[in-house]
């Protein structure tokens, strides 16, 4: 799966709960069109979105998602913990259990408060902040190819800077192929 940020939302949209993505985004501006439309649309939807940035900061991110297009009433969403912004750093490395139970619990939440479901949307550049690529590719295989039985989504995402110069070869296959699908967004336009 390829194109522009838009068409890439609206096939995005259309993904199935259980979809384990791999997303390679070009630039930030392309990365923050694809978060902010793909989350407007899964709030109408119903659904709770988490997104965990790395290369912004959560007021950043608040503050996109606000604006232009979207134009989400972020106060009003995370008041209803329909959406939940963290920092990705503290996601992954920020308590003894990491963020998988995290995100179970939040899957029991939106299923015991009537929500359609959950979409995380995950910058996985902590791992190489801290050069744990070797972790990365243990935390991206424990998880599964398909998140069968749950209304989850989850979107991995990756600069295409960190993805092409900070793994090898080997490891970039790893993660194809532990994924359900790789989507790579070309350059916002």
């Amino acid at each position: 799966m390829s194109g522009d940020t838009i068409t890439i939302v609206q096939e995005l949209h259309k993904l199935e709960f259980g979809t384990h993505l791999l997303v390679v985004y070009h630039d930030l501006v392309t990365f923050r069109e694809m978060y902010s439309h793909y989350a407007k649309a899964a709030l109408i939807d119903n659904e709770i979105v988490v997104i965990l940035p790395f290369y912004e900061t959560v007021d950043s991110v608040r503050r996109i998602l606000s604006e232009d297009s979207a134009n989400i009433d972020v106060r009003k969403f995370e008041k209803e913990q329909s959406l939940l912004i963290i920092d990705s750093l503290k996601s992954y490395f920020g308590s003894q259990d990491g963020l998988i139970p995290f995100v179970n619990r939040i899957v029991q939440f939106a299923k015991d408060s009537g929500r359609n479901g959950v979409s995380v949307i995950g910058d996985m550049a902590p791992f190489f902040y801290f050069g744990k690529n070797a972790g990365l590719l243990y935390y991206e295989t424990t998880l599964p190819i398909k998140f069968e039985d749950m209304n989850l989504k989850g979107l991995c995402a990756y600069h295409k800077q960190d993805f092409d110069k900070k793994l090898s070869e080997k490891e970039k296959w790893i993660l194809i192929e532990h994924h359900g699908e790789t989507l790579y967004l070309s350059q916002f336009s």
